[in-house]
């Protein structure tokens, strides 16, 4: 009886992590698929222009700190909208996470914030979901901790 439990639920345990996998390998695979925040039109060009700078560990930085400043500045992180990451207490924490992070002066590590959020403030928050739902599962499964994570 125990055995048919255990069975069970780690079939529950496989099948939630697979689906999160699927999510995660659709955002991978098709990201241009998301319609994209354009908010560049408010942004000057240099802030535009440094978002286009980012090397690969700059994003990964920039969106855990988004997503962190989202999760903390909004009532309702999983109802953000794209608009919620240009808002000056969503931004102002994110940047400061951000210039700690990547070792930047405050001042550029919001401007290239700005840049990055309006080429990509759906992409964020898409990121920011999955992020979300990934940890939510794999927090529950024992064991996962000591797995690799895909970055």
């Amino acid at each position: 009886m125990i055995s048919q439990w255990l069975i069970s639920y780690r079939f529950r345990q496989s099948a939630l992590l697979a689906i999160a996998g699927m999510a995660f390998a659709f955002l991978l695979a098709y990201p241009a698929g998301l319609p994209a925040q354009d908010t560049g039109a408010a942004m000057p060009q240099a802030a535009q222009q440094a978002a286009g700078a980012l090397t690969g560990a700059q994003q990964s930085a920039a969106n855990s700190a988004l997503c962190s400043a989202i999760g903390s500045q909004v009532p309702n992180p999983a109802a953000a909208a794209p608009s919620d990451l240009s808002s000056p207490a969503v931004m102002s924490a994110a940047a400061s996470t951000f210039a700690g992070s990547s070792n930047l002066p405050l001042p550029s590590a919001t401007s290239m914030l700005q840049g990055y959020v309006a080429q990509h403030a759906t992409d964020i928050l898409a990121s920011c979901a999955v992020s979300n739902a990934t940890s939510g599962v794999t927090s529950k499964i024992p064991g996962a901790s000591s797995l690799p994570s895909m970055p």
